[in-house]
């Protein structure tokens, strides 16, 4: 091999790493799952306890019946899954908790709590609760 020959491939090499050096590689990914790291369930109104947990007061009734819509946040925003899901007592046959976040409770007549859960549903178990104190 010449001389010259072997000073290209070297300055051809040496060029091509400051390139890559100084422009990065920039790679893609088509198929990048995002997972959910948060889900916060948002209330202005809230009260909050030492621990942390939230609560919410309901005094307002319509013949009876207390309704409450949940609002919730999921984060990041670019979850491939920010679908959630709520947890709560399905024993109490006067509570009920549609797929859009609207809590009914028909009042017993008593001051009574329930805990509500809103948790993701992608398989990373990320949630946040809510207590609702319901006062008659």
């Amino acid at each position: 091999m010449k001389k010259s020959v072997v000073i290209t491939i070297g300055i051809i090499y040496a060029l091509s790493i400051m390139l890559v050096t100084f422009f990065g590689l920039k790679h893609k990914s088509f198929n990048e799952i995002v997972y959910v790291s948060q889900v916060e369930i948002i209330e202005e109104k809230a009260s909050y306890l030492e621990n942390g947990s939230k609560y919410l007061v309901l005094t307002d009734k319509v013949d009876g019946v207390y309704t409450y819509q949940l609002k919730w946040a999921v984060y990041p925003d670019n979850a491939n899954n920010s679908a959630v899901t709520f947890i709560y007592d399905t024993q109490k046959s006067n509570l009920s908790v549609d797929e859009n976040g609207l809590v009914k409770y028909t009042s017993l007549g008593y001051p009574e709590s329930i805990d509500i859960t809103v948790r993701s549903t992608d398989g990373t178990k990320q949630s946040d609760k809510i207590t609702l104190i319901i006062l008659n």
